[in-house]
């Protein structure tokens, strides 16, 4: 069973070879390595180029998270596909653990939890819980599913029917989708104890930023609508997620237009381009709810 491991990078050339290393060093004898440059500026491109074969680069134009997801799994050719940020690092014998799992479940993928903490060391143990709640998910549930970008992994059979996505300039569209959609077409597994270190530093694009609060109701429109649209059977579970997210963005807005006390030019100032977005959403979610089109 070959495995593949596509690294998605924008710009984060000071992370970008622990992230490398920590992939090649596994002990799995069947596996590549593919690196997504999403159009840096930095020294990222000279590090790819410095592994030579060891590695498949694969340079394009900025473009976004979602279209570095799609690019990698149109240059992997691996059974098994992994998911790692540039700024994050794989656990010694994740691969090769990981890789188990699959073997001995019938499974379409595996989530393992990430830890914080640089010098951890993988655990001597496992814990790993079978997942199945797609008819949870089928009737608009929310399963719980607490695993960033770097501890994903999928069945080529099943990312095939996630990939290729919507692309998306920013993160609002990204893991968010992909977690769910694979949830809701397969059975899956999360492995409890981490075997992915998650670096959290200034350079973040969402986990631990200040953006967060702002970016999460975005998160959650995107997800939804883009959910609806592609799967019949998340109608319900899309219809949630624009809700909630237009709720929070909604509560936002007030917050921020109370605090500058109405600036000249529309109810939301600066935030105009928001309210346009959040307008936006309320008539597509308004479509989806009367049974048109999203």
């Amino acid at each position: 069973m070959k495995l593949s491991v596509l690294i998605n990078n924008f710009n984060y050339g000071q992370f970008l070879r622990p992230c490398i290393d920590s992939v090649l060093s596994q002990n799995y004898p069947d596996f590549e390595v593919v690196v997504v440059d999403d159009g840096s500026t930095d020294d990222s491109r000279e590090i790819l180029a410095s592994y030579g074969a060891r590695i498949r680069s694969v340079l394009k134009e900025n473009g976004g998270q979602a279209s570095s997801f799609n690019a990698g799994f149109d240059a992997a050719s691996g059974d098994i596909l992994f998911l790692l940020d540039a700024d994050d690092t794989f656990l010694p014998g994740k691969l090769a653990r990981i890789a188990e799992i699959y073997d001995r479940n019938e499974i379409d993928w595996c989530f393992d939890r990430v830890t914080t903490k640089e010098d951890d060391q993988p655990p001597g143990e496992l814990q790993v819980t079978l997942f199945d709640k797609r008819e949870t998910l089928r009737k608009g549930g929310f399963p719980s599913l607490p695993v960033p970008t770097s501890g994903l992994s999928f069945r080529r059979a099943l990312l095939s029917q996630i990939l290729p996505m919507s692309v998306a300039t920013d993160v609002v569209l990204s893991d968010n989708y992909i977690k769910f959609a694979a949830a809701y077409l397969g059975r899956g597994a999360i492995i409890e104890t981490p075997l992915t270190f998650q670096r959290i530093h200034a350079s973040n694009r969402y986990t631990g930023t200040s953006r967060a609060k702002t970016l999460r109701p975005r998160i959650m429109i995107a997800t939804g609508l883009e959910l609806a649209r592609r799967y019949d059977g998340l109608q319900a579970l899309g219809k949630s997620l624009v809700a909630g997210g237009i709720a929070q963005t909604t509560s936002l807005l007030k917050l921020r237009s109370e605090a500058r006390n109405t600036v000249a030019g529309g109810p939301f100032g600066q935030d105009a381009a928001t309210e346009v977005a959040l307008m936006a959403a309320r008539k597509r979610l308004g479509n989806m709810l009367r049974g048109g089109q999203s």
